[in-house]
């Protein structure tokens, strides 16, 4: 399945995949069951689990090096994703406070992406060991 040297790339495309499935299912059904605006805000808490996925991967990427100051340089700029996440929690919950639960779902779709490529993963058959 990964070839050497692949450190998990499939994986996070797979990841990926769910998130954006998850969060194209999830504008609907927010827009239907509740009301519009929560789509909305939905929407904007995808888009920023998104970015923050996004930007794990290239920080993680980038941290893999030999070299001590860039591991520290990508952990140090690393904690820009949680602040991302946390100016935009703060942002949407001023214009919007009666939205905290569809913004929570939207933010923490990686978690959900994250459990669906467990289950994947759980549920994938066991590569064949190669012949002696």
């Amino acid at each position: 399945m990964n070839e050497p040297g692949d450190d998990g790339a499939e994986h996070l495309r797979w990841i990926t995949g769910f998130m954006l499935v998850l969060g194209l299912a999830g504008l609907p059904l927010w827009g239907f069951l509740r009301t519009w605006t929560a789509a909305l805000v939905f929407g904007v808490g995808a888009l920023t689990s998104l970015a923050f996925w996004s930007l794990h991967g290239v920080l993680t990427a980038r941290m893999l090096t030999p070299s001590v100051r860039r591991r520290w340089l990508y952990g140090f700029l690393s904690l820009g994703k949680l602040a991302l996440i946390a100016l935009v929690l703060r942002g949407m919950m001023g214009k919007y406070p009666a939205e905290a639960l569809p913004l929570a779902t939207g933010v923490l779709l990686f978690v959900a992406a994250i459990l669906l490529e467990a289950l994947r993963l759980a549920f994938q058959k066991p590569e064949a060991p190669p012949p002696v």
